[in-house]
């Protein structure tokens, strides 16, 4: 009889050890800090990490496939190279440039620049 009392608790106890294993965790939140080395495109003015933004150390020639969630949404820039980066209109760094941030700079938001950024080129001067 012991046996079978104790065979029942710990078919219970597993059954109890499955469902807290199965319960869901909680998902952290994206990283969005803009790292030495990089340049960043936030898609909200003043650097929101509420919507997206892409940190990147290579240029792109059209964000329409590197970084869709910011082409031609892009609303604010924050440079963490060591020199200027450009952003362009047109793909592939053409249409002339939107802004040019220089290196360590950043830009919480620009009117003219808003919303019209579709590449990008490092190492430039400003």
């Amino acid at each position: 009889m012991l046996s079978k009392k104790i065979t029942a608790g710990l078919v219970g106890m597993s059954a109890v050890v499955g469902l807290v294993a199965m319960a869901p965790t909680a998902q952290a939140a994206p990283d969005r800090t803009c790292y030495d080395g990089n340049f960043c495109i936030y898609k909200d003015r003043d650097f929101s990490t509420d919507n997206s933004m892409y940190r990147t150390k290579i240029e792109s020639g059209r964000w329409d496939i590197d970084m869709p969630a910011v082409d031609e949404n892009d609303s604010s820039w924050r440079n963490r190279r060591a020199k200027g980066s450009r952003t362009f209109g047109g793909r592939w760094m053409t249409l002339g440039t939107e802004i040019c941030v220089i290196g360590g700079g950043q830009v919480n938001y620009y009117w003219d620049a808003n919303d019209d950024g579709a590449s990008h080129r490092l190492n430039q001067s400003c």
